[in-house]
Protein backbone atom coordinates (compact mmCIF):
# COMPACT_ATOMS: atom_id res chain seq x y z
CA UNK A 1 0.00 0.00 0.00
CA UNK A 2 1.35 3.40 -1.01
CA UNK A 3 0.21 6.12 1.43
CA UNK A 4 0.01 9.55 -0.20
CA UNK A 5 -1.41 11.48 2.78
CA UNK A 6 -2.64 10.70 6.27
CA UNK A 7 -4.00 13.17 8.84
CA UNK A 8 -6.94 13.65 11.22
CA UNK A 9 -9.28 14.37 8.32
CA UNK A 10 -8.50 11.87 5.58
CA UNK A 11 -6.15 9.18 4.38
CA UNK A 12 -5.23 8.92 0.72
CA UNK A 13 -3.46 5.83 -0.54
CA UNK A 14 -3.20 3.50 -3.52
CA UNK A 15 -3.14 -0.26 -3.76
CA UNK A 16 -2.63 -2.01 -7.09
CA UNK A 17 -4.84 -0.17 -9.60
CA UNK A 18 -7.20 1.58 -7.14
CA UNK A 19 -6.68 4.89 -5.32
CA UNK A 20 -8.53 5.38 -2.04
CA UNK A 21 -9.73 8.52 -0.25
CA UNK A 22 -10.92 7.61 3.24
CA UNK A 23 -12.77 10.41 5.01
CA UNK A 24 -12.31 10.37 8.78
CA UNK A 25 -13.72 12.64 11.48
CA UNK A 26 -13.92 16.46 11.52
CA UNK A 27 -15.29 16.55 7.99
CA UNK A 28 -16.74 20.05 8.45
CA UNK A 29 -13.33 21.29 9.58
CA UNK A 30 -11.97 19.82 6.35
CA UNK A 31 -14.46 21.56 4.06
CA UNK A 32 -14.08 24.91 5.76
CA UNK A 33 -10.27 24.93 5.66
CA UNK A 34 -8.86 26.31 2.41
CA UNK A 35 -5.39 24.83 2.82
CA UNK A 36 -6.61 21.35 3.74
CA UNK A 37 -9.07 21.27 0.87
CA UNK A 38 -6.50 22.54 -1.65
CA UNK A 39 -4.13 19.77 -0.59
CA UNK A 40 -6.90 17.22 -1.12
CA UNK A 41 -7.69 18.72 -4.54
CA UNK A 42 -4.04 18.40 -5.53
CA UNK A 43 -4.00 14.77 -4.41
CA UNK A 44 -7.07 14.08 -6.56
CA UNK A 45 -5.34 15.78 -9.47
CA UNK A 46 -2.21 13.63 -8.94
CA UNK A 47 -4.33 10.47 -8.84
CA UNK A 48 -6.09 11.46 -12.05
CA UNK A 49 -2.73 11.65 -13.84
CA UNK A 50 -1.37 8.31 -12.59
CA UNK A 51 -1.35 5.98 -15.57
CA UNK A 52 -1.45 2.78 -13.50
CA UNK A 53 -4.53 3.89 -11.53
CA UNK A 54 -7.82 2.72 -13.03
CA UNK A 55 -10.30 3.80 -10.35
CA UNK A 56 -10.73 6.25 -7.48
CA UNK A 57 -12.77 5.12 -4.49
CA UNK A 58 -13.85 7.58 -1.81
CA UNK A 59 -15.63 6.40 1.29
CA UNK A 60 -16.36 7.47 4.86
CA UNK A 61 -15.93 6.19 8.37
CA UNK A 62 -19.40 5.20 9.64
CA UNK A 63 -19.81 8.27 11.89
CA UNK A 64 -17.98 10.91 9.84
CA UNK A 65 -21.04 12.12 7.84
CA UNK A 66 -23.47 11.72 10.74
CA UNK A 67 -26.34 13.89 11.96
CA UNK A 68 -24.31 14.71 15.08
CA UNK A 69 -21.47 16.13 12.97
CA UNK A 70 -23.93 18.24 10.98
CA UNK A 71 -25.75 19.45 14.10
CA UNK A 72 -22.49 20.63 15.66
CA UNK A 73 -21.49 22.55 12.56
CA UNK A 74 -24.87 24.15 11.87
CA UNK A 75 -25.34 25.18 15.50
CA UNK A 76 -21.98 26.92 15.22
CA UNK A 77 -22.98 29.04 12.20
CA UNK A 78 -26.74 29.41 12.64
CA UNK A 79 -28.93 31.59 14.84
CA UNK A 80 -32.02 29.42 14.98
CA UNK A 81 -34.21 31.95 16.78
CA UNK A 82 -33.99 34.48 13.95
CA UNK A 83 -35.06 34.19 10.32
CA UNK A 84 -34.91 36.56 7.37
CA UNK A 85 -38.00 37.95 5.67
CA UNK A 86 -37.70 35.23 3.03
CA UNK A 87 -37.93 32.58 5.76
CA UNK A 88 -34.29 31.50 5.63
CA UNK A 89 -32.51 31.09 8.99
CA UNK A 90 -30.00 33.73 10.02
CA UNK A 91 -26.37 32.75 9.44
CA UNK A 92 -24.11 34.33 12.05
CA UNK A 93 -20.83 32.88 10.74
CA UNK A 94 -21.38 33.68 7.06
CA UNK A 95 -17.76 33.27 6.01
CA UNK A 96 -17.58 29.80 7.52
CA UNK A 97 -20.90 28.73 6.00
CA UNK A 98 -19.97 30.07 2.57
CA UNK A 99 -16.57 28.37 2.68
CA UNK A 100 -18.29 25.10 3.51
CA UNK A 101 -20.56 25.36 0.46
CA UNK A 102 -17.92 26.66 -1.95
CA UNK A 103 -15.19 24.22 -0.96
CA UNK A 104 -17.53 21.22 -1.14
CA UNK A 105 -18.81 22.36 -4.54
CA UNK A 106 -15.24 22.75 -5.78
CA UNK A 107 -14.38 19.23 -4.62
CA UNK A 108 -17.51 17.86 -6.31
CA UNK A 109 -16.65 19.55 -9.60
CA UNK A 110 -13.09 18.22 -9.48
CA UNK A 111 -14.21 14.68 -8.68
CA UNK A 112 -16.75 14.90 -11.48
CA UNK A 113 -13.95 15.77 -13.91
CA UNK A 114 -11.71 12.81 -12.95
CA UNK A 115 -10.99 10.68 -16.03
CA UNK A 116 -10.74 7.44 -14.04
CA UNK A 117 -13.73 5.46 -12.88
CA UNK A 118 -14.94 7.12 -9.66
CA UNK A 119 -16.72 5.10 -6.99
CA UNK A 120 -18.38 6.45 -3.86
CA UNK A 121 -19.22 4.27 -0.89
CA UNK A 122 -21.37 5.30 2.05
CA UNK A 123 -21.95 3.82 5.48
CA UNK A 124 -23.71 4.89 8.65
CA UNK A 125 -25.87 8.01 8.64
CA UNK A 126 -24.99 10.34 5.76
CA UNK A 127 -26.25 13.94 5.81
CA UNK A 128 -27.49 15.91 2.81
CA UNK A 129 -24.27 17.59 1.54
CA UNK A 130 -22.38 14.29 1.38
CA UNK A 131 -25.29 12.44 -0.21
CA UNK A 132 -24.98 15.04 -2.96
CA UNK A 133 -21.20 14.67 -3.10
CA UNK A 134 -21.52 10.89 -3.41
CA UNK A 135 -23.90 11.28 -6.34
CA UNK A 136 -21.14 12.75 -8.54
CA UNK A 137 -19.44 9.33 -8.65
CA UNK A 138 -19.83 6.99 -11.61
CA UNK A 139 -20.79 4.09 -9.36
CA UNK A 140 -22.35 4.37 -5.91
CA UNK A 141 -22.54 1.76 -3.17
CA UNK A 142 -23.72 1.68 0.43
CA UNK A 143 -23.25 -0.68 3.33
CA UNK A 144 -26.26 -2.44 4.78
CA UNK A 145 -28.16 -0.19 7.20
CA UNK A 146 -26.96 3.09 5.65
CA UNK A 147 -29.37 6.00 6.06
CA UNK A 148 -29.37 9.10 3.85
CA UNK A 149 -30.40 11.89 6.19
CA UNK A 150 -32.18 14.88 4.65
CA UNK A 151 -31.22 16.89 7.69
CA UNK A 152 -31.33 20.25 5.88
CA UNK A 153 -35.12 20.18 6.39
CA UNK A 154 -34.63 20.29 10.16
CA UNK A 155 -32.96 23.71 9.91
CA UNK A 156 -34.85 25.25 7.01
CA UNK A 157 -31.75 25.12 4.80
CA UNK A 158 -31.41 24.23 1.13
CA UNK A 159 -30.17 20.75 0.09
CA UNK A 160 -26.47 21.32 -0.52
CA UNK A 161 -23.81 19.24 -2.24
CA UNK A 162 -25.53 19.51 -5.62
CA UNK A 163 -28.19 17.04 -4.47
CA UNK A 164 -31.10 18.68 -6.38
CA UNK A 165 -29.04 18.65 -9.58
CA UNK A 166 -28.03 15.01 -9.32
CA UNK A 167 -31.47 13.78 -8.23
CA UNK A 168 -33.22 15.65 -11.04
CA UNK A 169 -30.89 13.85 -13.48
CA UNK A 170 -31.60 10.48 -11.83
CA UNK A 171 -35.33 10.36 -11.08
CA UNK A 172 -38.46 12.19 -12.19
CA UNK A 173 -38.83 15.82 -11.07
CA UNK A 174 -41.61 15.06 -8.60
CA UNK A 175 -39.73 12.09 -7.14
CA UNK A 176 -36.59 14.21 -6.73
CA UNK A 177 -38.60 16.73 -4.72
CA UNK A 178 -40.29 14.01 -2.68
CA UNK A 179 -37.00 12.38 -1.70
CA UNK A 180 -35.41 15.67 -0.65
CA UNK A 181 -38.39 16.65 1.49
CA UNK A 182 -38.39 13.36 3.41
CA UNK A 183 -36.63 13.11 6.77
CA UNK A 184 -34.48 10.26 5.53
CA UNK A 185 -33.98 7.79 2.69
CA UNK A 186 -33.14 4.18 3.46
CA UNK A 187 -30.46 2.39 1.48
CA UNK A 188 -33.18 0.13 0.05
CA UNK A 189 -35.22 3.12 -1.14
CA UNK A 190 -32.09 4.71 -2.62
CA UNK A 191 -31.34 1.49 -4.50
CA UNK A 192 -34.91 1.22 -5.77
CA UNK A 193 -34.76 4.77 -7.15
CA UNK A 194 -31.37 4.40 -8.83
CA UNK A 195 -29.36 6.47 -6.34
CA UNK A 196 -27.22 3.40 -5.59
CA UNK A 197 -25.84 0.64 -7.76
CA UNK A 198 -25.79 -1.92 -4.98
CA UNK A 199 -26.06 -2.44 -1.23
CA UNK A 200 -23.11 -4.42 0.13
CA UNK A 201 -22.55 -6.27 3.42
CA UNK A 202 -21.34 -4.07 6.26
CA UNK A 203 -18.76 -6.65 7.34
CA UNK A 204 -15.61 -6.43 5.21
CA UNK A 205 -17.23 -3.53 3.36
CA UNK A 206 -14.02 -2.39 1.66
CA UNK A 207 -13.22 -5.88 0.39
CA UNK A 208 -16.66 -6.06 -1.23
CA UNK A 209 -16.07 -2.64 -2.79
CA UNK A 210 -12.75 -3.70 -4.28
CA UNK A 211 -14.42 -6.80 -5.73
CA UNK A 212 -17.11 -4.67 -7.40
CA UNK A 213 -14.56 -2.19 -8.76
CA UNK A 214 -12.49 -4.94 -10.35
CA UNK A 215 -15.59 -6.13 -12.20
CA UNK A 216 -15.57 -2.72 -13.92
CA UNK A 217 -11.87 -2.06 -14.41
CA UNK A 218 -11.28 -5.40 -16.13
CA UNK A 219 -12.87 -3.82 -19.21
CA UNK A 220 -10.53 -2.23 -21.80
CA UNK A 221 -9.37 1.22 -20.68
CA UNK A 222 -10.32 2.85 -24.00
CA UNK A 223 -13.87 1.55 -23.67
CA UNK A 224 -14.17 2.82 -20.10
CA UNK A 225 -12.66 6.21 -20.99
CA UNK A 226 -14.85 6.92 -24.00
CA UNK A 227 -18.01 5.58 -22.37
CA UNK A 228 -17.45 7.83 -19.37
CA UNK A 229 -16.74 10.89 -21.51
CA UNK A 230 -19.90 10.44 -23.55
CA UNK A 231 -22.07 9.65 -20.53
CA UNK A 232 -20.72 12.71 -18.70
CA UNK A 233 -21.89 15.03 -21.49
CA UNK A 234 -25.14 15.72 -19.62
CA UNK A 235 -23.12 16.91 -16.62
CA UNK A 236 -21.70 19.91 -18.46
CA UNK A 237 -24.38 22.03 -16.76
CA UNK A 238 -23.11 21.24 -13.23
CA UNK A 239 -21.00 24.41 -13.09
CA UNK A 240 -24.02 26.46 -14.16
CA UNK A 241 -26.05 24.82 -11.39
CA UNK A 242 -23.50 25.78 -8.73
CA UNK A 243 -23.39 29.34 -10.12
CA UNK A 244 -27.19 29.47 -9.84
CA UNK A 245 -27.00 28.19 -6.25
CA UNK A 246 -24.43 30.87 -5.39
CA UNK A 247 -26.67 33.58 -6.82
CA UNK A 248 -29.70 32.24 -4.96
CA UNK A 249 -27.82 32.30 -1.64
CA UNK A 250 -25.85 35.50 -2.32
CA UNK A 251 -22.55 33.64 -1.90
Amino acid sequence: MNVLANNDFYEVYSNDDIAFIEIKEKVFDLITDVQLSETLLQLINDIDHKQDTKALLFYNHPDSFSDAQYDRFINRVLEKEKVHQDGRPNITERNVRFREINILNTLIKRIGAVQKIVVSALQGSVVTPFVGAAMVADFRYAAEGTILSMIHNKYGLHPAGGLPYFLSHTVHHSKALELQLQDQITAEEALENGLLNKILPRENFKDHLIHEIHKITVKPYSTIRDTKRLTNYSREALKDYFDFEAGLLNL
